[in-house]
């Protein structure tokens, strides 16, 4: 067959998933019934598991919001606040609206109130999410009178559910993941050199069409297409290697540990659906250390905040590629050397 792929496996044969497994009819069908509806129950209910415990009843922890007024007023938020919703947002002062539209615009705060003007105004990005806007209006409006919202950052026009940055991570996690799989099926004993130039093709091709998919057809990511295409590619990359490593480490096994650590705690702690801030104590760390949280962060600030997050994915994003693959060249080194033995031996 042409391009790696395997042959279809024909019809059905008695005996010989029992010849495969060394003549037990017993580990042939642990190996050929068991094993699979075993691992995709678990990879199901880890999905389910993980993200129910994400958003089951998602509630911000002191999310960073900014009160713009007389310290009296201020005081007087700051504690109406925590009595009615202890411990979910963190209010802190700043001098006046500029410096609060800033912030905001920035992603320094999730939204601020004005107590400056004839009547309280509260300042929100839409670019962050609805359930973002809805949690602040309606932490605000009980603490204020007449309060007026505005959005100082709103979605794009071709997004206006807030998915698309979300979606578009997802496919390119799980290419990533189907790659990391795919190369060692199709080519088991290939050298390093031409693995990593089919890992850089997939991440450049990755990187080029979702972005024209995702910035240009559909006008869903705003960002400029060339730090959108490099953000893309490089977390293409980032998932692709270490789908590749546990591939050559451990074998099938790859697969599962994959699944449950990029695909399913990887997207559930992306920030695509709400901040991190959302996210339960145990898994809010993620967010900033696996791939798909750190380019998510990323793609919003290159498309509506002002860069944030995009110097720190280059560098967390890059050392998930890089890593794995001189974990890769480390391993087939150590082997081959195993295999010849030691010099002069």
């Amino acid at each position: 067959m042409p391009g790696g792929f395997s042959p279809p496996p024909g019809p059905a044969e008695a005996g010989v998933e029992r010849e495969r497994s060394g003549g037990s009819r017993t580990a042939a069908l642990a190996r050929g019934v068991g094993v699979p509806a075993l691992v995709a129950t678990l990879i199901g209910l880890a999905f389910v598991v993980v993200f129910l415990a994400a958003f089951h009843a998602a509630v911000p922890h002191d999310l960073p919001v900014a009160v713009v007024g007389s310290q009296q007023e201020v005081a007087a938020v700051t504690d109406a606040l925590e009595e009615r919703l202890p411990g979910r947002l963190a209010p802190r002062p700043l001098p006046d609206e500029a410096a609060a539209r800033a912030a905001v615009r920035q992603a320094d705060v999730y939204g601020a109130l004005l107590l400056t003007g004839p009547q309280p105004q509260l300042l929100v990005a839409g670019a962050h999410g609805q359930g973002v806007t809805t949690t602040l209006t309606e932490a605000f409006q009980p603490v204020t009178e007449d309060l007026q919202v505005e959005d100082v950052q709103p979605l794009s026009p071709g997004d206006t559910r807030g998915l698309g940055i979300f979606y578009g991570a997802f496919g390119v996690v799980l290419g990533g993941f189907l790659f990391g799989i795919n190369s060692y099926q199709a080519a088991p004993k290939l050298p390093l050199r031409w693995r990593v130039v089919s890992i850089l093709l997939f991440a450049v091709a990755s990187g080029l069409l979702v972005a024209w998919a995702a910035g240009v057809l559909f006008d869903a990511v705003p960002a400029d297409f060339g730090v959108l295409a490099l953000l893309v590619g490089l977390l293409a990359l980032a998932v692709g290697a270490p789908a590749a490593l546990l591939l050559r480490t451990i074998g099938s096994g790859g697969t599962f540990v994959t699944s449950l650590g990029l695909i399913i705690l990887g997207n559930a702690t992306s920030t695509g659906n709400l901040p991190a801030a959302y996210l339960p104590p145990w898994m809010e760390p993620l967010a900033g250390i696996l791939p798909p949280g750190v380019a998510v962060r990323a793609l919003r600030g290159a498309s509506y905040f002002a860069d944030d997050g995009v110097t720190r994915a280059l560098w967390v994003l890059t050392s998930w590629a890089i890593v794995p693959l001189l974990l890769i060249a480390a391993l087939d080194a150590v082997r081959r050397r195993r295999r010849t033995g030691p010099p002069g031996a």
